[in-house]
């Protein structure tokens, strides 16, 4: 309990850390009514592509589920995805493994393959936006030493640039011998304990659904959805630019859209709690140091967007769980 807490207490110092690097030369005043300009006109449209991007997510989550979980609702899986971004709002990377708990409870399936499938979906997630990082660098920026200056990367030496893959392809090679160890002693072994049975029974399902990727029945669906997931992100990102004019003011379009996206993707990966602050600076380092944007309107811009992002999150994911509730009672009442 106390290494939980250690780790919340540092989420939110870093949290509060990078906030102030954002706001330190800020002008509260102006940033105030830079915000009461911002047209609600495209909200709704900001607010369908965010549903439609979690709705491919859980529906790619199907994707990586065994046979036996297959029946599982979509509304469930989707009730699902909503939960694990409400609780991550609250507490950085809890929401991964509230989602597949709840799903596993409410269907009576392994926790533990749910969660390894969990694994297996946000190693494939870094490996896309590891392939859209360098994409983003070699066609749109074609800068290196501005990206390091962004991610504040300056000093690292061609080590760093080795060490990253090398380290993705470790776990990735881990996981796999994990599952390829858990299937001998369930083969080769015969233990009379109960605990080390079932130990060793929610470590092989656990392993089933980290390696779940490898079990894909149908890829160019499973890429397709992948693709839809990032367009809805970049959207999203895209749309706010015309909530403040900053597509006539600062030229940005869906070329500068999909750069914000990557580099807001990896402000979210740091775990602070919502992502407040790692997502601030970014963005805002972004805007001004690739398109000249002024800090303050840069940070309107991430402030904004992150506060309807939250926001209907909170909102949306209740009424995700009501309708699982609701469509689950009707879908029984009517067997």
């Amino acid at each position: 309990m106390r290494v939980k807490h250690l780790n919340i207490a540092i989420s939110v110092l870093a949290a509060i850390l990078l906030l102030w690097l954002a706001f330190r030369t800020i002008d509260f005043g102006e940033l105030w009514e830079q915000i009461s300009t911002v047209s609600l006109y495209w909200l709704p449209f900001f607010v369908v592509f965010m549903i439609l991007s979690h709705l491919l997510r859980a529906e790619r989550w199907r994707q990586l589920l065994p046979e036996d979980c297959k029946h599982i609702s979509r509304s469930t899986l989707f009730a699902g995805v909503m939960l694990g971004y409400m609780v991550n709002n609250l507490v950085p990377r809890l929401g991964e493994v509230s989602r597949p708990v709840y799903v596993a409870k409410k269907e009576k399936v392994s926790t533990g393959n749910l969660m390894g499938t969990i694994v297996a979906e946000r190693l494939f997630d870094v490996l896309i936006l590891f392939v859209l990082i360098f994409i983003t660098m070699a066609l749109i920026l074609g800068d290196l030493a501005v990206v390091q200056q962004l991610f504040g990367i300056e000093t690292w030496s061609g080590f760093y640039y080795f060490i990253l893959p090398a380290a993705f392809i470790f776990i990735v090679a881990a996981i796999w011998v994990f599952y390829k160890i858990m299937l001998w002693l369930d083969e080769k072994e015969h233990f009379s304990n109960p605990v080390i049975i079932k130990f060793l029974s929610s470590a092989k399902s656990f392993g089933e659904g980290m390696v779940s990727l490898n079990k894909v029945k149908n890829w160019p669906m499973f890429l397709l959805l992948t693709a839809g997931i990032w367009l809805g992100y970049i959207l999203m990102t895209y749309l706010p630019f015309y909530m403040m004019s900053m597509q006539d003011q600062f030229a940005l379009g869906i070329g500068e859209a999909v750069v914000i996206t990557v580099v807001s993707s990896v402000g979210v990966s740091i775990p602070t709690p919502a992502a407040i602050g790692s997502y601030h600076l970014l963005v805002q380092q972004a805007l001004w140091l690739l398109y000249d944007v002024p800090l303050t309107t840069a940070l309107t811009y991430a402030t904004v967007v992150h506060a309807f992002t939250v926001l209907f999150v909170f909102l949306l994911s209740p009424v995700a769980l009501w309708w699982d509730k609701y469509h689950t009672l009707t879908r029984n009442h009517n067997r």
